[in-house]
């Protein structure tokens, strides 16, 4: 990773304004060394497709792969929305075939539509795995939480939320979609969907920290579950909240192994999901009813019932994976208040129990529930949190008032699993962006760095701890 980010890198990747004559999309949420892509995009300019891959750069952000220039933009149809389960597909036909680079390191791609004026009128990420092939793979893979990102994707005008006429510019509709596509630009952020918003911050720390890290997406845990052999640290970072069942057995597969897990995130593991084929390939549809009597294979098979993972009748709360559990959404950042200082989380932060982290804790935040968490796991955070009221479907018995927890459980297999129960740890990381929810902003914070750093010195890229 070092000598990758040795290269030369280049600031005019994030140079971009919105347009919104201009959507672009891959159709993918991951892609291997080589294999076919497809740009898919709408409009009328001819521009030029700059290919980048992210990560530190001596501050530069990104390097510039490849240019394919004269790309014309294609008007193209209206997309379609299912009257039942509102999926919203844009069926457009490619403007540019061309595939993935090869002899790149794995890493977080972006496809950066520019016209011939220099401005960049487009953004489009994707993962690029790595070689399948090659003999030696890096300890760590980083899990970017693309079925989240498109659970909140309301291009088209319907997402897995219930809309109403104020939530975004494209939201048309009062109800909320059952069925989702990777067959759509993201409405957000030109296009890069939440990568800016809660994964650069993490990606850019490992790649300047020079961390032996290769990168996928969340739905190759069923997709290309071969990515996980020979780990020996899976880590996600943001907010990889939407889960299918054999994701999630992957995982779990995993941990009963021996492979470490850093779950630097908060609600995780909290929606049941389906992923499906579509039109424009394997995995680009995911279903998630989010209601247990709505669901119409809940008759035949239950447990693949598109429901909270906790509720009935699935009945398998996150806990026995993950620590702890949702909580809620904060109305204000909270703290992370220290507990547990003498574990090795703490070493060489001097930080001692009942000492503050400020506005670490946001936009949402996880919670110990004693009587569902593993034999032996540890409280390592412990704080008041100023939240919204908590689901009346949870199971298990919980604090009577909002309490923020971050928690660390030794599986049989000797395998370590963290949990932040955090969104905004990424920020307290890296400078990039706006890392400020409700107008509070998170600070850089170095014990921040070095708990991370500890983590993956001990449980990832680090010398073998005997």
């Amino acid at each position: 990773m070092f000598e990758e980010n040795a290269q030369r890198g280049d600031v005019h990747w994030d140079r971009s304004r919105m347009s919104s004559l201009t959507r672009a999309y891959l159709a993918a949420a991951s892609v291997g060394p080589g294999e076919p892509v497809a740009l898919r995009a709408s409009g009328t300019a001819t521009v030029s497709v700059e290919w980048y891959r992210l990560g530190w750069y001596d501050g530069a952000g990104a390097r510039l792969l490849r240019v394919d220039r004269g790309v014309r933009l294609a008007k193209q149809p209206r997309p379609t929305i299912d009257p039942v389960t509102g999926l919203v597909e844009a069926h457009w036909t490619p403007v540019l075939e061309t595939i993935a680079p090869t002899g790149v390191a794995s890493g977080m791609l972006l496809a950066v539509v520019r016209t011939a004026d220099g401005h960049s009128i487009a953004n489009v990420p994707i993962v690029l795995r790595p070689d399948a092939t090659a003999s030696r793979r890096a300890p760590v893979l980083f899990i970017s939480a693309a079925c989240t990102w498109q659970a909140y994707n309301i291009w088209g005008g319907l997402d897995l939320y219930a809309n109403s006429s104020g939530r975004a510019v494209e939201a048309t509709h009062d109800r909320r979609a059952a069925q989702v596509s990777f067959d759509r630009p993201y409405f957000l952020d030109s296009g890069a969907g939440y990568l800016r918003r809660w994964e650069l911050q993490f990606i850019r720390w490992l790649e300047r920290n020079g961390r032996d890290v290769e990168y996928a997406a969340d739905l190759d845990l069923e997709r290309n579950p071969d990515l996980v052999n020979g780990r020996r640290m899976l880590v996600m970072a943001g907010h990889p909240e939407y889960w299918s069942r054999p994701m999630r057995e992957r995982v779990e597969a995993a941990v009963a192994s021996g492979i470490h897990v850093a779950f630097i995130t908060g609600n995780e593991v909290y929606w049941q999901t389906r992923l499906e084929d579509g039109p424009a390939g394997p995995a680009t549809r995911i279903t998630c009813y989010k209601s247990r009597t709505g669901d119409p294979i809940t008759p035949s098979r239950p447990e693949l019932t598109t429901c909270r993972w906790r509720e009935q009748p699935v009945g398998e709360p996150e806990a026995p994976l993950v620590g702890e559990m949702y909580g809620s959404i904060v109305n204000r950042v909270a703290d992370w208040v220290v507990a547990g200082s003498g574990h090795w989380l703490y070493d060489g932060t001097d930080l001692r129990d009942g000492d503050h982290i400020s506005n670490l804790v946001g936009q949402e935040f996880d919670t110990y529930f004693p009587d569902l968490a593993n034999p032996g796991t540890t409280i390592l955070a412990n704080g008041p949190v100023n939240a919204q009221p908590r689901p009346s479907l949870d199971p298990g018995a919980f604090p009577s008032r909002p309490i923020h927890n971050a928690t660390v459980y030794t599986a049989p297999s000797g395998a370590t699993v963290f949990a932040a129960g955090t969104f905004q740890w990424s920020w307290a990381l890296d400078e990039y962006g706006n890392r400020s929810y409700q107008g509070i902003h998170t600070p850089i914070d170095d014990r921040v760095a070095r708990m991370t750093r500890n983590l993956f010195d001990r449980l990832g890229d680090g010398p073998l701890v005997p």
